[in-house]
């Protein structure tokens, strides 16, 4: 397979290696964890982390493209949660159970005790979504609510979730 490049005088081949590195140097280098599949999404959950926040994107969506760095720069101010994008095409079941209805949208859910000592659960899951198409509000208000979220660090190991076929999404385990 030849490649030419063009615009020179001499139009000569370029190797297939040279069009890979040129391809390579045109991406940026995402620094959060992409989700790709439901297990990923699922595994954040029994980390050690205080919450996981999420950026649920589609690839046909340029509000997605337009807010995704600014996403990555709140995620650098929060080193205890962890921090994801996950395209909703990709991982549909992921949108789902985090209760996505529309992109971007920002999805919080707190891990570990609440300040009285029962465990956070789906039910304190925070979905910031733009609002009248509001897209460039969705960022700053998720920050709004992760620094309004307070979660006591849980000692021990954190269980897997279950699924819940009364809702069609993952609940955490019983203590």
């Amino acid at each position: 397979l030849k490649i030419w490049a063009l615009p020179t005088s001499a139009h000569r081949p370029l190797s297939i290696s040279a069009h890979k590195m040129a391809m390579r140097m045109s991406r940026r280098l995402l620094s959060l964890p992409a989700i790709k599949d439901f297990a990923q999404y699922e595994a954040i959950k029994t980390t050690k982390s205080t919450m996981m926040v999420g950026f649920f994107t589609g690839h046909w969506s340029m509000a997605s493209k337009m807010y995704q760095e600014q996403f990555e720069a709140m995620a650098k101010s929060y080193p205890k949660a962890t921090f994801y994008t996950c395209d909703v095409d990709d991982a549909p079941l992921a949108a789902y159970d985090a209760e996505v209805t529309e992109v971007p949208s920002v999805v919080i859910q707190p891990l570990g005790l609440k300040p009285d000592g029962s465990y956070y659960d789906k039910t304190d899951m925070v979905v910031v979504a733009p609002e009248l198409a509001q897209f460039d509000q969705v960022i700053s208000r998720a920050k709004s609510a992760v620094d309004a979220i307070e979660v006591l660090e849980d000692e021990g190991e954190r269980q897997a979730w279950q699924f819940d076929p009364a809702t069609g999404t993952t609940l955490p385990p019983h203590k």
